[in-house]
């Protein structure tokens, strides 16, 4: 029988199975009917080829089965071929989902709609999914045990105790010893017990928001109101969340010192179905059993999702908005194919920083009063006073629940029978009924404000990251109106002691929640948690040094910790800040192994020169996200929200225009290279520039739509609340009301871009020692059938991070026609694109997505992580250091993550370790380099990791920007974290 014809008959039956199943079967029937009645919709099944074409259609209770795509499919599943299509018979709900990272499928339509088809499908097959599941579960396991089995048994990696003392600084006047070397996780049993929670608690998806949140727009209206009238956006959002804040439950954690919760979950998975949420909408049956970053889910929060929250918003959502209104433009169907580029946008707008000083001067009483005056001002500008109106009502909400925190803790309080516990929750009553109301006097008011104010912003915005700022520079003056009541030295060491504390409190708050992770996340983001950047250091608004005793108390914190999240982010001014910091960022990077990320102010500030922020502001930088520079409290930039491949470019140049794993001729015609086309390495450059500006063009036009949508239908007044320029202007965030707008685009494959422009400039013009044609057809089999041309790419042409002045200048090339090409465009918002090199852990992801390269890299290969060189560059660490340092920071205005890896020798001394890392840096920054990152781990301890999970729960990484457990990783960025080049310190 024809595979063509027998795909058609197993997919039809398949598809009609599915419908007498749901006929006969009652209790399935069921899951049919929503609360708005019967989920109707209709999913065709196709092949690239129309060889296989079929449907399924959901109307009134009965699935029925048909031939044909009918015209009102709400999705077409597209397979790249009949042996594709047959494998979506074979493998799990999710794992269809993954053929889509692979190009082997692509979706056309509403992709709210594929995972309901995916869910009935689990539905049906949920027994038969687990068995599938729990097989490839153990052959992956089995796989990766054995991998590095063989190389030695299991060795857990010591603890290291030994901790230096540094001499009373005057950076740090309060504190004797600025390393607080005699503290340890030990002298904290809460912080211990919360870490241990941290590390072994399941996370469960929360339903406390979406529910909320469903239920009062169902009530109220989303389009329309209750009346009929269209809502003003503003005041719908701010009534919303006004409901949210005053019915979410107000939960004090047992043993906490901080009161409020993300989600009503010990660590929830918060939801946000006007964004992403429907994403997990297939995986409702199996999320808590796959093998990475399970969740758990309650049966009644799965039929809460399925019957009531999603069918609501399967087609409210940003996404599909820009699908209705745009007619599924080229730019969207680029951003769902996965291989080119990725838009957050359809997740999020969160990478930015509230101004959390206004929070704690004025008090939301304050802000009111603020708002009010500007109301008075506005007269006639209807416009305007709806978003201040709706920033009221935000404010208004966050006090509430601040006013129900405190009377729940009064509760506990009356209840409670220890005295110590009593006590402290009778403060921490006292303080909920105070802040964020009024102004913040103590640094406990401070935190709690801040915490209280931090679950209201992702209340509104969805956790992907939202980043805190300076801490330790906003924090100072309540540590010292503190510190200054004590006279006697030893009550002194015990309020910081105290402050410590607190701080590790707060941080482990912030472990309180993950975003959102479909099984397809694992691929692209593995391991992420919400990248709530940390800013410490660096100068003053007035220039003067910003290190402060707070910084400290926030190393110690990050020390003790060691945990992925918050992302602990290090300014070092080589002007003004003391060498007494610097090691000490290099000792607490040793400690936890990955963090922090440490960053040049002077070399940022460069980079930031074009926007001509006042020099206060300029000075007031913090890092957001991963590692891209925001204004603090000032700028909405939405830093993260581009992910681009930059080796899709250089693919489609060599084959005029044709993406070769999306088999789709999509780039502009600049010349066939086998057909030897070009006559000089410029001719192929400028085609490479032509194909990358064509991508640019293309994500910048879906980032305007989706900014449209955000601004019409999604605008956000309680962050509007704490960004500056919202108030004056009354204009919301999405809609242009911040001081300063950019937009940030992370661009990924600078070292692999750069070293195949090497290798065709030397090996192709130069040396013409192989001709365009040849080279392609060895791309286009992996050099399977020319080892030798890979074995001469690989051995002899220079790469960046060698010192090859050549590849230097290319590299600078290609971030200078980048910064170029986004700054000629203007986002929806009338701000500049900003051009950064770093990469989450899309190197990896995007790599799985391209063939072989010029460079040597072979198919299916991670590109280097950010702008880190190959490994095999030089065999030496200083040759890469000068190369990324002469990187010109003019062209990388949205930042850069350059990885290090190094492992120590066994027996070293602590503080012999430190000062070889210390005098890394230092140099590193003397030439002017930006940013710089370690993973402080040998490839023998990442190897045994693989082979023993369990014995290394707390191992952290550095992946590119962010941090991660090295076990809740999928393999192939363990692999890659392993093969990255490791240097003696």
């Amino acid at each position: 029988m024809p595979g063509e014809l027998k795909t058609n008959l197993l997919v039809a039956g398949l598809l009609r199975l599915m419908g007498l199943t749901f006929r006969l079967s009652p209790a399935r029937r069921a899951w049919l009917k929503g609360v708005d009645g019967w989920m109707d919709f209709c999913v065709g099944v196709k092949t690239k080829d129309d060889a296989l074409k079929q449907h399924v259609r959901f109307q009134n209770g009965f699935v029925k089965a048909g031939r044909g795509i009918p015209e009102d499919a709400d999705a077409v599943l597209c397979f790249k071929n009949a042996d594709v299509a047959r494998r979506m018979l074979e493998i799990t709900p999710e794992e269809v989902m993954d053929l889509m990272l692979q190009n082997q499928l692509s979706i056309s339509g509403n992709l709210a709609i594929v995972n309901k088809f995916n869910f009935f499908l689990s539905l049906l097959l949920q027994k038969k999914h687990r068995a599938m599941r729990e097989k490839r579960a153990g052959q992956i396991k089995a796989e990766t045990s054995s991998m590095f089995e063989s190389e030695g048994k299991a060795k857990t990696p010591p603890e290291k105790t030994v901790r230096l003392k540094a001499e009373k600084t005057p950076e740090a006047p309060y504190l004797d010893d600025p390393y607080l070397s005699d503290l340890s996780l030990d002298d904290f049993p809460r912080l211990t017990e919360f870490l241990n929670i941290h590390h072994t608690h399941k996370p469960a998806i929360c339903r406390e928001r979406p529910k909320i949140m469903t239920d009062w727009f169902r009530e109220n209206g989303y389009e329309a109101d209750s009346r009929g009238e269209p809502w003003i956006p503003a005041l719908r959002q701010g009534h919303a969340f006004k409901r949210l804040m005053e019915t979410r439950r107000p939960i004090l954690r047992k043993n906490d010192l901080l009161a409020g919760t993300t989600t009503a979950e010990e660590i929830g998975v918060v939801l946000y179905p006007d964004t992403h949420a429907s994403m997990i909408w297939g995986e409702l049956f199996s999320v808590p059993e796959r093998m990475l970053n399970p969740y758990d889910v309650s049966e009644e929060t799965r039929r809460t999702l399925h019957f009531d929250v999603f069918p609501y918003w399967e087609k409210r959502n940003i996404r599909e908005w820009v699908r209705s209104e745009y007619g599924e433009p080229l730019c969207q169907q680029l951003d769902e194919r996965f291989a080119v580029y990725f838009i957050w946008k359809t997740v999020a707008i969160s990478h930015t920083i509230p101004d959390f000083p206004k929070l704690l001067k004025l008090g939301t009483g304050g802000m009111i009063e603020e708002i009010e005056t500007e109301l008075a001002k506005a007269n006639g500008d209807v416009k305007k006073r709806h978003v201040l109106e709706a920033m009221i009502l935000c404010l208004k909400g966050l006090e509430a629940y601040a006013a129900n925190l405190a009377a729940q803790v009064v509760k506990e309080a009356k209840a409670e029978s220890d005295p110590k516990r009593k006590k402290e929750l009778e403060q921490i009553a006292g303080i909920c009924s105070r802040v964020p109301r009024e102004p913040a006097k103590t640094l406990h008011e401070a935190l709690q404000s801040m915490w209280i104010a931090w679950v209201g912003l992702h209340m509104e915005n969805t956790n992907a990251g939202l980043s805190l700022g300076r801490l330790d520079r906003w924090l100072q003056p309540y540590f010292e109106a503190d510190i200054e009541k004590f006279d006697d030295p030893a009550d002194r060491r015990a309020y910081v002691k105290r402050a410590v504390e607190l701080a590790g409190c707060f941080f482990m708050r912030c472990t309180d929640h993950l975003p959102l992770i479909p099984d397809i996340g694992n691929f692209l983001f593995g391991g992420s948690s919400s990248d709530q950047a940390v800013t410490l250091g660096g100068v003053k608004p007035d220039g003067g040094d910003g290190v402060c005793d707070m910084t400290y108390v926030f190393l110690k914190v990050t020390e003790i910790l060691g945990i992925r999240d918050p992302n602990v982010n290090a300014r070092f001014n080589p002007e003004k800040n003391s060498k007494t910091y610097l090691r000490r960022l290099c000792e607490t990077n040793l400690i936890t192994r990955a963090t922090p990320s440490m960053h040049n102010d002077l070399a940022v500030m460069t980079a930031l020169a074009e926007f001509h922020y006042p020099p206060e502001h300029l000075r007031d930088w913090s890092a957001t996200g991963c590692v891209e520079p925001t204004i603090s409290g000032k700028h909405f930039g939405h830093t993260g929200n581009i992910m681009m491949n930059m080796v899709a470019a250089l693919e489609m140049a060599l084959r005029d225009g044709l993406h070769p794993l999306m088999d789709w001729k999509v780039g502009p015609a600049t010349g066939d290279p086998a057909k030897e086309n070009f006559a000089s390495f410029e001719e192929f450059f400028a085609a490479f520039e032509k194909q990358y500006a064509f991508l640019i063009d293309q994500v910048c036009a879906y980032n305007d739509m989706l900014s449209k949508a955000h601004a019409l239908w999604r605008p956000t007044p309680f962050l509007s609340s704490l960004i500056d320029g919202c108030v004056a202007s009354g204009k919301d965030v999405t809609g242009g009301g911040a001081r300063y707008n950019t937009t940030g685009m992370a661009c990924i494959g600078l070292a692999d871009v750069t070293d195949s422009l090497m290798t065709i400039k030397k090996m192709v013009f130069e040396e013409k020692s192989v001709g365009f044609g040849e080279l392609i057809k060895a791309l286009d089999d992996n050099f399977a059938s020319n080892p030798a041309l890979h074995a001469r790419i690989v051995k002899k042409v220079p790469k960046f991070g060698s010192g090859s002045e050549q590849a230097l200048e290319i590299a600078n090339r290609v971030t200078r026609f980048t910064h170029d090409t986004l700054a000629a465009h203007r986002n929806y918002r009338g701000g500049i694109y900003t051009a950064g090199f770093w990469s989450m852990s899309n190197h990896v992801a995007f790599g799985c997505l391209s063939g072989a390269l010029p460079s040597g890299r072979e198919a299916g290969k991670p590109f280097t992580p950010g702008l880190t060189p190959q490994a095999g560059a030089s065999d030496n660490l200083l040759d890469p250091i000068r190369d990324v340092a002469r990187l010109d920071p003019v062209s990388m205005t949205n930042n850069i993550a350059f990885n290090v890896k190094l492992a120590p020798k066994p027996g070293e001394a602590h503080g012999d370790i430190v000062g070889n890392m210390f005098a890394y840096v230092k140099s590193y920054f003397d030439m002017g380099g930006m940013q710089m990152q370690f993973n402080v781990v040998g490839t023998d301890t990442l190897k045994d990791a693989m082979a023993h999970p369990e014995q290394y729960r707390n191992l952290l990484v550095r992946i590119s920007g962010y941090n991660a457990y090295f076990v809740t990783l999928n393999r192939d960025m363990q692999l890659e974290l392993i093969r990255r080049a490791e240097y003696g310190v």
